[in-house]
């Protein structure tokens, strides 16, 4: 590209995109050059650098974005017993059931004890793995594998079982916080594979009946969804 050494080295960095770019002076450009690990957050919510005579750096920030997940109803369930998967989600009010339950996960559903399950809201647009990142304590990284043992380590996956628990629940009228028109709800799921040890499981109600599918943690969805997880500290949820 045409321009001054400056002007170069500006371009480079990315600052192109804020709207004095051609203004900077070599100071600033030197001060990112320094902080290069601050660059893609402030572009990303569309800081704007403003440069003053003799004065420091100054960053404006654009109001807080809303946290992406959101507690709506927290669910105490008792303990469930094991269950052969194939005999998930079969019978009444089932009316479709996803083969890949019987293709991706191990054979039996383990027994899972006394526990609470968190119903959560989406505030957008969202990837399975976007989710599980913002889980307390789960680890930050964008190998799925990881991500999935990650879960597993938190107690955050959820046994078939429990979600049909849930269904149950919602049906009798209890306050869940699940869906029930037409919008989807999540849930993580231990495969038995570790090579891809977690799969997300959907349970959607559609009139008086419901179907279950299953997907891949790298999968995008969209708002008015939700998820449920396992023993979530809601008071950590957002730090």
């Amino acid at each position: 590209m045409s321009g001054t050494p400056s002007l170069k080295r500006a371009y480079n960095l990315g600052l192109k995109a804020v709207p004095n770019f051609e203004g900077l002076s070599p100071e600033i450009i030197e001060y990112y050059e320094q902080h290069l690990d601050e660059i893609p957050l402030a572009l990303t919510r569309g800081f704007v650098i403003i440069e003053k005579v003799n004065e420091p750096v100054e960053v404006i920030k654009p109001p807080a974005l809303k946290p992406l997940l959101s507690i709506v109803a927290t669910t105490h369930l008792g303990a469930t017993n094991s269950k052969k998967t194939s005999k998930c989600f079969t019978g009444q009010p089932w009316s479709y059931r996803d083969g890949d339950f019987d293709n991706w996960l191990q054979k039996d559903q383990p027994n899972a004890d006394t526990g609470v399950i968190s119903t959560l809201a989406v505030s957008r647009t969202w990837l399975f793995a976007e989710a599980a990142r913002a889980l307390p304590g789960v680890e930050q990284t964008v190998d799925i594998a990881a991500l999935g043992r990650s879960l597993i380590a938190c107690g955050y996956t959820m046994t078939l079982v429990q979600a049909e628990e849930m269904v149950e629940t919602t049906e009798r009228g209890e306050k869940t916080g699940m869906r029930t028109n037409r919008y989807g709800n999540f849930f993580f799921v231990e495969t038995g594979n570790p090579n891809d040890p977690v799969s997300v499981g959907f349970v959607h109600r559609d009139r008086r009946v419901w179907d279950a599918s299953l997907g891949r943690l790298g999968r995008r969805w969209y708002a008015d969804n939700r998820l449920l997880v396992r023993n979530l500290d809601a008071s950590k949820l957002g730090l």
